[in-house]
């Protein structure tokens, strides 16, 4: 579990030559970053007597970017299981036609399965870009930069993730649940990055 490991134990198992945890592990603990910005600028908020009109925003907010949080972080170690479940498919017998027929299909239901849950991680990025915007135009001007940092975090969370889904996607043979889940990633990244380009020109007015 990611959560019981320390920083610099998590970036040695990273930077390992094992396969997993990997990109998709990374995309999930940029989105946790993101989250936490977003607490960041909503605690120091909220409180404050210049920001009372928006101080239950900022709640709702805080509320809603520490549970992103902490699912982020169970999709990171997810990535890491469902990449492991492939491997498993693959190390599958086809020394028969019986066996190649239930390899391939393991093969394709754990890929499916792996590239379902960097989508889980791109949808939970267009709600936090949404959240990234909303502290900076509403929360504390002195934490500015963090709301910045919390756009530009979740928008790399939401390109690394796709990455991992369209190198899922080239391997799965299903092209009706290919277009599916490549048509919603298409769309979701671009709502991400539009409200980010926004989010940035908010902070840059205000620094």
């Amino acid at each position: 579990m990611l959560k019981e490991m320390a920083l610099s134990e998590l970036l040695q198992e990273l930077s390992s030559k094992s396969a997993a945890p990997g990109g998709g592990t990374v995309a999930g603990l940029a989105g946790a970053l993101s989250a936490v910005m977003v607490s960041m600028v909503c605690n120091l908020t909220i409180g404050k007597k210049k920001y009372v009109q928006s101080e239950d925003e900022m709640k709702k907010d805080l509320d809603h970017a520490s549970k992103l949080r902490e699912e982020f972080i169970l999709l990171a170690d997810k990535d890491a299981e469902v990449f492991s479940e492939v491997m498993e498919a693959y190390r599958l017998p086809h020394e028969n036609e019986e066996q190649k027929i239930e390899r391939t299909r393991a093969v394709e239901e754990a890929t499916k399965r792996a590239a379902l849950v960097p989508m889980d991680v791109l949808r939970r990025c267009g709600v936090l870009s949404g959240l990234s915007r909303s502290v900076a135009l509403k929360g504390n001007e002195n934490s500015i930069s963090d709301a910045g940092v919390a756009a530009i975090m979740a928008y790399a969370a939401a390109q690394s993730a796709s990455l991992n889904i369209l190198i899922n996607l080239s391997t799965i043979n299903d092209e009706d649940f290919k277009g599916k889940l490549k048509s919603e990633q298409e769309h979701v990244l671009k709502t991400v990055k539009d409200t980010t380009e926004e989010t940035l020109h908010i902070v840059q007015q205000k620094l």
